[in-house]
Parts: structure tokens; sequence; C-alpha cells
């Protein structure tokens, strides 16, 4: 029996980075709702480039049925399960994460959330992962 993979703890901003399917989870703060699309949009200023907040589409299409205002309200933090999508080159479509989960961050420190994510990627790094 295989078991899944686990997602990589990322910052919003190395999500175009990843490769296509890749499995993460990551905190972004709810920039706009798309109802058209069924995409969040989300910023994390980190780190922080003056004038230049990074961003990114979610698909919360799958999660219809149990997401709350909570989590569409604009300035919420939000918890974030999913993979990377990236369009066919040529389309003028961005890349984006499908979520499979989303949950409210709750009362938020910053600062602390960026260094453990910043600690436990050191520590990947060092265990070749």
């Amino acid at each position: 029996m295989t078991t899944p993979l686990p997602s990589k703890l990322v910052f919003l901003s190395q999500l175009r980075s990843l490769p296509s399917d890749s499995k993460v989870r990551f905190l972004g703060c709810v920039r706009t709702y798309n109802v058209a699309t069924g995409h969040l949009i989300f910023e994390h200023n980190y780190p922080r480039q003056a004038g230049k907040d990074a961003i990114i589409a979610v698909d919360i299409n799958p999660l219809l049925e149990t997401i709350t205002s909570e989590e569409l309200r604009v300035g919420a933090w939000v918890n974030v399960l999913g993979y990377v999508r990236k369009p066919v080159q040529g389309t003028g479509k961005e890349d984006y994460v499908e979520a499979v989960m989303a949950f409210p961050a709750g009362p938020v420190s910053l600062g602390e959330y960026e260094r453990t994510v910043r600690n436990a990627q050191d520590v990947d790094l060092a265990r070749g992962l």
C-alpha cells in the first residue's frame, strides 16, 4: 500500500517556482474573491520587497460545499493545502493552486510564522529534502 506524499510547507512567494502538481501548504491573506472563476486571490508580502506583494490565485471550487464566509473575508489569514497548477503556455493564464483544504489561521504572529517556515525549510535543505 502506498501512502500519499506529504505536502511541502512554502511561502506564497515560492509557489510559482515549484513544478506543476507539487503538493503544498502555505499561509496567505485574502485579497479578493473572484466569484466568476471561484478563485480566491491571496497575498503575503514575504520576503518584503518595496511595492511588490506576492500574490497567487487559489481555485476553491472543490471546497464550495464546505468553505465558510470566514475564509472568504478580505483580510483573513487562511491556511491552504493544495496542488500547484501551471496552465498551458501561451494561454495567458497564470499559475494557481487547486485547493484541497482551506481553514482560518486565526490570530497570526506573522513574524513568528515566517521564522518558523524559514527554519523548517533550512532543516529540509540540510536533510536533502
